[in-house]
């Protein structure tokens, strides 16, 4: 894999990262990489807070600050897990071009329902694939965000938070075992629908027409309005 930096970084640290990135060779002859165009390390301030990485048109971005701490504290398996999700999409982009299409046209045209829609699919069928990378220590602080959090449904952003967090819940529960541990039983009811429909489009993948995704658009729209 080509790496390239956009800002400073320790030579020892690419090494370091290019040994992870070697690492992965067994794990992605399922994945279609075609196209891929390396990965990129660019300035923490193009990223959410919480992000790790993000692939942009077959380039996979990572943050340089916190993917060189990463290096430094020894959580080489977390990069690992990052790159390997984000190979993942590159994968889902060459398997649906169509979809990926829309969602980039929905999102200019603020159209949120079908956006979220799309995305929620997308990245549930990039969890599939890489939570059997992710540790467990990375699935562990995510499950307690979602438990600690007070899910006020009658405010809109939880309610956008929801969409967004579902397919992560859902990919990563492989077991079951935190949906059906959830107290709330409002938040589970509404985790149980979307995963419910989300396997189901699982066992005919990959649908890369939207008009597949019609009955889970109905589940995005009625939680986001809360009806």
């Amino acid at each position: 894999m080509i790496i390239k930096t956009e800002t400073s970084i320790n030579e020892d640290d690419i090494v370091e990262l290019q040994t992870i990135c070697d690492s992965l060779n067994n794990s992605i002859n399922n994945l279609d990489l075609n196209n891929f165009k390396g990965i990129r390390l660019i300035e923490d301030k193009n990223f959410n807070v919480s992000s790790d990485g993000k692939s942009e048109n077959g380039i996979i971005l990572l943050p340089n600050t916190k993917t060189q701490q990463y290096l430094h504290n020894g959580k080489e398996d977390l990069i690992k897990s990052t790159i390997y999700h984000e190979l993942c999409h590159v994968d889902l982009l060459n398997k649906l071009p169509n979809l990926h299409q829309l969602h980039n046209y929905y999102v200019q045209k603020e159209n949120y329902i079908k956006s979220f829609t799309i995305m929620i699919y997308i990245e549930y069928l990039a969890h599939l694939k890489s939570s059997k990378l992710e540790t467990k220590e990375r699935k562990k602080d995510f499950f307690e965000s979602i438990t600690n959090k007070n899910w006020i449904f009658n405010n809109e952003v939880n309610r956008i938070y929801f969409i967004k967090c579902s397919p992560y819940i859902i990919a990563r529960d492989n077991t079951n075992d935190f949906i059906n541990g959830l107290a709330d039983n409002d938040l589970k009811s509404r985790i149980i629908e979307i995963k419910v429909e989300l396997e189901e489009l699982a066992n005919k993948a990959p649908l890369d027409e939207y008009a597949k995704l019609n009955k889970l658009e109905y589940i995005v729209s009625k939680y986001i309005s809360n009806e």
